[in-house]
């Protein structure tokens, strides 16, 4: 089984064919220290001849060679416990994947595949926080409104060094999300790194259930209407058309649309929610490693491509919501208000796998519709409008206030 699965692995990456849907913060197509020596001793050793590996006619297993000697020397040989087939299997898919040195490209066990499928669904037990791996860091997006992450005080931006005291050095993005998650009542303590403290602060965080609330909207004062967008899951295409067409039904001056916090999600989503707001044009192009692109045009019936409109951005602003900020700016549709979004311009497929695993690949780059690739760049606000703890803590929004005079006064 193991060599069969490796060969499969190893035709997969030489044909740069994979077939994969996981969250964090992205685009997301469906379908310890040792001590040094100055003369470091030498541990006890055996001369040993490996075992013979049997001819193959397949080249693609062929390159397997070296692993498969390495194998058998270790079933043979090895004085501990060896692991099992399966334990074996997913470690050296893991080895391949940390080669690749990309931190969106990742392997998942079934347990936590069914974990971060979670997200999607809009329910799931943990903290409240979406997290992305950035310049091999783990690091909190956004917390998500009104949950225990954002209660006890985390905020996007904090770089996470430990989870429960164990380091995330070298950590990957899916077993640093698999530490953080637990049953609601149990806690977790995140040490976080934060801009602007002079040391770590420890935060221990009590998890509960989390139900995602995909749209809230209102209206505001002087005929201005609001409507925000916590993340592009599936059902969240049908979910802002519908908030949009009560929204519009009171005839309103204007459009806040808040994607602040927002981690992103699914592509199509992007395209159909960008949809909303541009009649043609390009919401995005995608470009792969040849350079070809393809272009995904604005789709047409959108409810709200007349209305003036200010989109609300900040640091925690990822991926899928990058592309349609990016598009309503290089459409001069609309205005971007706020702060620098993440910088995650990278779309990644996965495919659940035989044994419910997943194995998420980055395959290609997007770009707004003027040509630009924003990733770890992120996006300038066309407005830009900071949010200091002064404000938070007194329940001031200055993004959104100056979004407000903007539309009521064109400047």
């Amino acid at each position: 089984m193991i060599r069969y699965t490796l060969r499969v692995l190893a035709m997969l990456i030489a044909s740069g064919v994979f077939i994969l849907s996981t969250f964090t913060a992205g685009a997301i197509v469906q379908h310890s220290t040792v001590p040094a020596f100055t003369s470091p001793p030498l541990p006890p050793t055996v001369e040993n001849t490996p075992q013979p590996v049997p001819a193959v006619k397949d080249p693609a297993e062929a390159d397997f060679t070296v692993f498969w000697e390495v194998w058998n020397i270790i079933r043979s040989e090895f004085l501990g416990k060896v692991p099992d087939n399966q334990a074996m299997t997913y470690a050296a898919i893991k080895g391949v994947i940390d080669a690749l040195g990309d931190e969106h490209t990742h392997f998942s066990e079934p347990t936590r595949a069914s974990i971060l499928q979670s997200d999607l669904e809009g329910k799931f037990e943990g903290i409240g926080a979406t997290v992305d791996a950035k310049s091999g860091q783990i690091v909190i997006v956004a917390p998500l409104k009104n949950s225990p992450a954002e209660k006890a005080g985390i905020q996007a931006g904090d770089i996470v060094t430990h989870i429960d005291g164990k380091s995330t050095d070298g950590l990957n993005l899916t077993d640093a999300v698999s530490l953080i998650r637990g049953p609601k009542g149990t806690q977790v303590t995140l040490t976080i790194v934060r801009v602007g403290s002079p040391t770590p602060i420890q935060i221990t965080i009590t998890r509960a259930t989390i139900e995602l609330e995909v749209v809230s909207q209102r209206q505001l004062d002087n005929g201005l209407v609001y409507l925000r967008l916590e993340q592009f899951s599936a059902p969240s295409s049908q979910a802002v058309d519908a908030a949009l067409q009560t929204l519009l039904r009171t005839n309103p001056k204007g459009l806040i649309f808040d994607l602040r916090g927002n981690p992103g999600g699914f592509l199509q989503s992007a395209i159909e929610i960008g949809s909303e707001f541009i009649s043609t044009g390009l919401i995005l192009s995608e470009q792969d490693k040849s350079g070809n692109r393809q272009p995904h045009p604005a789709l047409p019936g959108g409810r709200a491509t007349k209305i003036p409109l200010v989109v609300l951005v900040d640091k925690g602003s990822a991926s899928a919501s990058e592309i349609v900020a990016g598009a309503i700016r290089d459409s001069k549709r609309g205005k971007l208000v706020g702060e620098k979004t993440f910088g995650k311009g990278s779309v990644q497929i996965s495919n659940t796998l035989s044994d419910q695993s997943r194995l998420t690949v980055t395959i290609r780059h997007w770009l707004t519709p003027s040509g630009q690739d924003i990733h770890g760049a992120g996006i300038e606000p066309d407005i830009a409008v900071p949010i200091t703890e002064a404000d938070r803590k007194s329940g001031r929004d200055p993004q959104l206030d100056r979004a407000i005079q903007f539309l009521l006064t064109g400047a």
